[in-house]
């Protein structure tokens, strides 16, 4: 019998990962996508390099003012 997440209706939370880049001006930037699952981080660690936690994605660059192109990074988590 295969072992499910502790979820319910089998279905797994895992943490959104998007990478944001500007085809215009080449602005590229990581963001997780908040959610009531996201593991807040700790302030004894050093997050210098963590993705920036956003309520929502911004559409356009902060640069220059282009629309944004949104690709998901994928994450595989293991139990």
């Amino acid at each position: 019998m295969p072992i499910r997440p502790p979820f319910p209706f089998g279905k797994t939370k895992k943490p959104l990962y998007y990478r944001m880049t500007c085809p215009k001006c080449g602005f590229e930037k990581i963001y997780e996508l908040a959610k009531d699952y996201t593991v807040w981080q700790n302030p004894d660690c050093d997050h210098s390099n963590d993705p920036e936690i956003v309520e929502e994605l911004p559409k356009v660059c902060p640069k220059c003012g282009a629309k944004l192109k949104k690709e998901e990074i994928p994450v595989m988590i293991l139990y």
